[in-house]
């Protein structure tokens, strides 16, 4: 008698212990540091936006996802954090173009955080893609020729290149016009000065993550057959 359930055929990342956490950690973070993100913060000499404090997380969890599980699914999470970013300013727009109750006070306040907030993760969704997949590739392709040694020099690499690439991005988009081309520069080496820290420091902690998911997967994906094509499906 055939067996109806013989013949499903279950998804890769069904099998997988951690994955959707990681994934919804990932999604979590890139949408929290672009609603904080407009916030200046003055911490003791230091000014530097609130986002600031997450969005390199962001990359530290692609470089994860891509050693753990390989490119195809850092692919996925990469593409599933730019749908939810999309969605969440186009519905920034959507709510400030609503009319809102005559009596609320706060109306101009919402529009103008919101309204802000919308742009900037407008801006962030390209120079986001961009970036993530310049480090998902690179740690994936330094995996194979390094042949799996040194993930965290793989992954310092990886994660320098891409936000260099993003910070070298949405700087220009973001604040051009708004103050004198040096600053612009200035602004520039700040914030990737910052991220390049920001990943030294945190560089023991994620080796120390990746070796005992590694373990409790039982998994080390290669991707030595891999389209890194990042339109590709599969």
């Amino acid at each position: 008698m055939h067996n109806p359930s013989a013949s499903i055929k279950k998804h890769p990342t069904l099998n997988y212990r951690y994955y959707s956490q990681i994934a919804m950690c990932f999604v979590g973070l890139l949408l929290t540091a672009n609603i904080i993100g407009e916030k200046p913060l003055l911490l003791g000499p230091i000014i530097l936006p609130a986002g600031l404090l997450l969005f390199p997380i962001t990359y530290l969890l692609g470089d994860l996802l891509t050693e753990v599980y390989g490119f195809a699914q850092s692919r996925r999470v990469i593409w599933m954090g730019m749908a939810c970013n999309l969605f969440m300013a186009m519905m920034c727009r959507l709510a400030i173009a609503l009319p809102a109750l005559d009596t609320w006070p706060r109306a101009e306040a919402y529009a103008e955080i919101l309204g802000t907030s919308s742009r900037l993760m407008a801006i962030s969704v390209f120079t986001y893609f961009v970036g993530e997949f310049v480090n998902a590739y690179i740690v994936a392709k330094l995996k194979i020729c390094m042949q799996g040694r040194l993930f965290w020099a793989r992954a310092l690499c990886g994660s320098w290149i891409g936000e260099g690439i993003e910070t070298s991005l949405f700087i220009p988009l973001a604040f051009f016009g708004t103050m004198p081309n040096i600053q612009l520069l200035k602004l520039a080496a700040f914030y990737y000065s910052f991220k390049v820290l920001y990943a030294l420091i945190a560089m023991p902690l994620l080796n120390l993550i990746v070796k005992l998911l590694k373990h409790y997967e039982q998994l080390d994906t290669y991707d030595t057959h891999t389209n890194f094509n990042p339109f590709a499906r599969a």
